[in-house]
């Protein structure tokens, strides 16, 4: 997907044909789209990349927390949400220090900063910790597939791939009034529960704007919540679809008595899929950090197939997957070796 700079682009092109000599004629990284993720709204924003130290020696300590080993207020950092280091490190410059001195928040500050202030953006920072965000930027397989996933779904900080987020219902965020339509709750349930503002801008590739900010919840956190209320998932079900008949038995008697009243949303509102602005809304691409550096970078950003290029079949054959290495080389014993561009058996 189309969300680095073209000159960023071009050194992981070439970084990748110098490593990967034998499967660079049959791959390409980027495609020619962009998607309009959170990386795009972070570009359209110009926000500053660089991180900067004042190499001057602090003045002031951090007090009592002076007394503790570094060791201790790492193992701290990681593990409160990812809030707490941005806010930890605001004190001063000594504290400022310490967060930059952690190595995960580190190697994320250099590599994916926008994904620090995504979840500023969209305030889902307070939702999980840093060693969780670390941890999904550590490994390469889809949450829900096992495919390379190049991106990560910031509602619930998830490892997930281009088909999955675009197809799959467990992606797809929805306003306060789909979950208490659909899963039989009231605003009181609600409360305290995750959730994220969508963040003003053009998603999808269709660029689409949306200005206006939205609540939305995690689908499937808040089907758990309907089923925990209810007990079942036909009890939900059937709470949700009496409370749908009486709203529609009060619209029509309202219709006879000449009341101008709005309808009840009775159904889903259609779902664009690849082309439906919530489902980018809380989504951002990011590379994979490599454990072991090897040579050309510590990064990871997946590669296309050639032969699938122009294909939109259901997997193994779409456009919309990416691979590593060793998963590209168990997609050629599936589907045939890449002979200019095409299979071949």
């Amino acid at each position: 997907m189309n969300s680095l700079p073209t000159f960023i682009k071009s050194i992981q092109q070439q970084k990748y044909h110098a490593l990967n000599p034998k499967t660079s004629k049959s791959t390409y990284i980027f495609l020619n789209l962009q998607d309009n993720t959170l990386n795009d709204i972070d570009k359209s924003y110009n926000s500053n990349t660089q991180i900067t130290v004042n190499p001057n020696h602090p003045h002031y300590t951090l007090g009592t927390l002076s007394t503790l080993p570094l060791e201790i207020i790492h193992l701290t950092l990681l593990h409160l949400d990812i809030k707490s280091p941005i806010t930890f490190q605001t004190l001063n410059k000594h504290a400022r220090r310490t967060a930059h001195s952690l190595p995960q928040y580190k190697r994320i500050l250099t590599h994916t900063p926008a994904l620090i202030r995504a979840t500023l953006n969209i305030q889902t920072a307070q939702y999980f910790t840093l060693q969780d965000l670390h941890n999904q930027l550590t490994t390469t397989k889809c949450d829900s597939c096992g495919d390379f996933a190049a991106y990560i779904y910031l509602l619930t900080c998830r490892r997930v791939c281009f088909l999955c987020f675009t197809q799959k219902t467990a992606y797809l965020p929805l306003s306060q009034e789909d979950v208490i339509r659909k899963f039989g709750l009231q605003s009181t349930h609600l409360a305290g529960l995750p959730h994220m503002k969508s963040f003003p801008g053009c998603y999808s590739p269709r660029g689409l704007e949306r200005r206006r900010r939205k609540t939305l919840y995690d689908y499937s956190a808040r089907r758990k919540t309907g089923i925990r209320v209810h007990g079942t998932v036909k009890a939900m079900e059937k709470f949700s679809a009496e409370v749908l008949s009486e709203k529609l038995k009060t619209y029509f008697l309202c219709i006879n008595h000449k009341m101008r009243v709005t309808r009840p949303i009775c159904r889903d509102s259609f779902d664009d899929r690849s082309s439906n602005p919530k489902r980018f809304m809380g989504i951002i691409r990011v590379p994979c950090f490599r454990i072991e550096f090897k040579p050309g970078g510590s990064l990871e950003w997946g590669f296309h197939c050639l032969a699938c290029k122009s294909l939109h079949c259901d997997r193994p054959l779409h456009w919309g997957r990416m691979f590593t290495t060793e998963s590209f080389r168990a997609h050629l014993a599936e589907c045939g070796a890449v002979v200019k561009g095409r299979y071949v058996r």
